[in-house]
Formats: structure tokens, sequence, C-alpha cells
């Protein structure tokens, strides 16, 4: 039995994680992706914002990218990604950037770089 091959679906894609695993303070904490706010850029680790509390994970926003369903999450800025589920306005300003507003109030920088594609996949 052992040496047959594993023939089942996978239970969960490692391409698109359904959770995260971070740990932080001697904890570790099991994080939804659907519930991930938006993610910011920090050094060598990227903040997840789950529930208004920041979960810093060892990774960098290209390879985060990469893990994320892109139909939910979208690069706004070179530091953001935002969950587009979370997203409620998008308001230019003068500059040709603009910040997007979240469900909590929230706002972040949306820089005229992403600022179509977010537009874009905002509509789908």
């Amino acid at each position: 039995m052992l040496q047959e091959p594993d023939i089942g679906q996978p239970v969960e894609s490692v391409e698109r994680p359904e959770r995260f695993l971070v740990r932080t303070l001697g904890k570790e904490f099991l994080l939804p992706a659907a519930e991930i706010e938006w993610i910011q850029a920090w050094g060598n680790y990227v903040n997840l914002r789950v529930r208004g509390h920041d979960y810093p994970l060892r990774s960098t926003m290209a390879a985060i990218e990469r893990r994320i369903d892109p139909k939910r999450f979208v690069r706004i800025h070179r530091s953001y990604i935002a969950n587009l589920d979370f997203v409620v306005e998008i308001e230019p300003l003068d500059s040709g950037d603009a910040r997007a507003k979240l469900r909590d109030g929230q706002q972040i920088p949306v820089s005229r770089r992403y600022r179509d594609e977010l537009r874009k996949l905002a509509v789908l």
C-alpha cells in the first residue's frame, strides 16, 4: 500500500492556499486567505491585514502575489495588494494616483501604474 501512488485530489492547492500559517509573538495563527483585506510589503516580510490586525509573513511581494488568487487580489501599488472583496471606493487624486477605501474605513494608496488594472478587475 505504501508503494502505490497517491492519485487522489490534493486537499489544498499549493499554488492557491486557502489559508496561511503565520507565527508571531510565540503563537501560530491560521489566516483564511479570503479574510485578508490587504497585503503590504515590509522589508523581507509582507504584512497580512486581517480583521484590523497585521500579521507578518516572511515572503516577498512577488512570491505572495504568485500564490494568491488573481481574481480576488490585485496589485495596486508597489507595496500593496488589495482584496477586491473589501474595496468599496476608489478616490482619484490630482497627482494621477488614487486611494482605495476599504469597508472598515482604512485607506491604502493606489499608484497610477496599477490604477487601470484595479478599475478593470473591480467591475468584473
